[in-house]
């Protein structure tokens, strides 16, 4: 009994993933297909960069553009480059990975074609399948 408790113990503590990206989003709340998802956004937007700030202001893992959401009450830009703040962020405006509106794809993973090309989105598709857990 004392094993098993122990190994189960090492079982549940040992990290089921070693990718410092997916760990920051899991640590979020993303779980199943919205950590896959988000994990393949994160890539796409910032390579998983946290400290990342693009040419047209936008900050983080996320890529959060500063004209688009400097109003926001979560606003700060440099909290946005800490990648625990950056991913609760997008949990939160995501509605807990059920809907990605603002990375222009919908809650099932397609291209809702508003404002990024399809090669954009290929982007996206092909980290999601890269996904390393």
């Amino acid at each position: 009994m004392i094993i098993e408790t122990a190994l189960a113990a090492v079982l549940y503590a040992a990290p089921a993933c070693t990718d410092p990206v997916v760990n920051v989003l899991h640590s979020a709340g993303f779980r199943g297909r919205a950590l896959r998802y988000a994990y393949g956004i994160v890539m796409r937007e910032s390579k998983g960069h946290a400290i990342a700030i693009s040419g047209t202001n936008d900050y983080g893992l996320f890529q959060f553009n500063r004209s688009a959401w400097s109003r926001a009450k979560w606003w700060d830009p440099v909290r946005l480059l800490e990648p625990a703040y950056n991913a609760s962020v997008a949990f939160d405006i995501s509605q807990g990975g059920k809907t990605w509106y603002p990375w222009d794809i919908n809650g099932r993973g397609y291209h809702l074609k508003r404002y990024s090309s399809t090669s954009t989105y290929r982007v996206f598709v092909k980290y999601v399948k890269a996904y390393p857990c």
